[in-house]
């Protein structure tokens, strides 16, 4: 086995998913019931640091809090991080135990996909403090088994599909289209900072229950046609319809699975009524996405970003929003 004495240091963007990932039919290997497409977020950022250590004894993780105090992972947290370590160190041969220290620009287990910023970021630094070389596809292939399966879309640049053949081979993220080919922007309604109740893995392990989840996936190739073709064609109209239409069916799946999961709150029914409401009357198009949490993602052009977030910021219901446009990939930065 190799020692090495090496650090890297990774951001990766956030993604929001037009067309959700809800369900796995192969958990250990982090496999999708369906594919998905998204687009990273320039304003939600994570930057990792994994550091080799040659003389320790064990690993480290240390998160920082959003006042900027950083705190050391136990549990749960931990033990996630260090199997995807784990994972890596392996593939590379190597021994030594790592220090990783790991901070948001955004919050945390809310809906705004911060596990997959995280893992995005750490299987990119990890892999270069390893002195792996390794593709894009071979980098979103391990980043989904993470366990944290969004994570891989966050790998590659601007707007992503995640594809799904069933099989770990063809299970990863690629890019549809560069971030410049469309000046689309997420801004995200702030409707809490809490973290939800209920993580996302367990929403995809009950998912099958719902009596609605096969309905979801006979319409989902249909979505994926239309968010796909709406991207390509820069048709917000195509795009929104079916982003709306595809979050309302991973939500009603997650309300009716067993047992069901309420992630909405008042706030966030109010900014999707709101939403539909400037679009019906004012022919203001943007529309809206969820995905496991409270806050809201509204979908518009650059055009009409300015109206649509000043709006946004006159609800009652919404904290803060965060404007973002289509992000780069996961890449170093030290």
């Amino acid at each position: 086995m190799k020692q090495l004495s090496h650090a890297a240091t990774a951001v990766a963007c956030a993604n929001i998913a037009f067309i959700k990932y809800w369900g796995q039919h192969d958990s250990q290997l982090t496999l999708p019931t369906n594919g998905s497409i998204s687009m990273n977020l320039d304003g939600c950022l994570t930057e990792t640091t994994v550091q080799c250590l040659p003389e320790a004894v064990d690993d480290s993780v240390w998160l920082a809090l959003s006042g900027g105090e950083e705190v050391q992972a136990k549990g749960r947290q931990f033990e996630r991080v260090i199997q995807q370590i784990e994972r890596l160190r392996q593939l590379a041969g190597v021994t030594e135990r790592v220090e990783v220290r790991s901070r948001n620009n955004f919050p945390s287990d809310a809906g705004i996909a911060s596990s997959a910023a995280a893992f995005a970021a750490l299987t990119r630094a990890a892999a270069s403090a390893f002195r792996l070389e390794l593709d894009e596809a071979e980098l979103s292939r391990l980043t989904r088994l993470s366990g944290s399966g969004s994570a891989c879309r966050s790998i590659p640049a601007g707007f992503v599909e995640w594809y799904n053949d069933g099989t770990h081979a063809g299970s990863y993220a690629a890019q549809i289209a560069p971030p410049e080919h469309w000046n689309l922007v997420d801004i995200v309604a702030v409707i809490s900072t809490e973290a939800k109740h209920v993580a996302s893995t367990s929403g995809h392990s009950v998912a099958t229950t719902s009596p609605y989840f096969s309905v979801r996936l006979e319409g989902i190739e249909q979505r994926l046609a239309d968010v796909r073709q709406g991207i390509l064609e820069r048709d917000i109209e195509r795009l929104g319809r079916a982003s709306e239409a595809d979050a309302m069916s991973m939500h009603v799946i997650a309300m009716t699975a067993q047992p069901s999961t309420m992630y909405w709150l008042p706030g966030t029914l109010a900014v999707m009524q709101a939403v539909q409401r400037w679009r019906a009357q004012d022919n203001l198009q943007s529309y809206w996405t969820i995905d496991a949490g409270p806050n809201v993602h509204v979908i518009c052009e650059a055009k009409d970003a300015p109206e649509v977030e000043a709006r946004l910021c006159e609800l009652d219901a919404v904290q803060w929003t965060i404007v973002n446009g289509a992000g780069p990939e996961a890449r170093l930065v030290g």
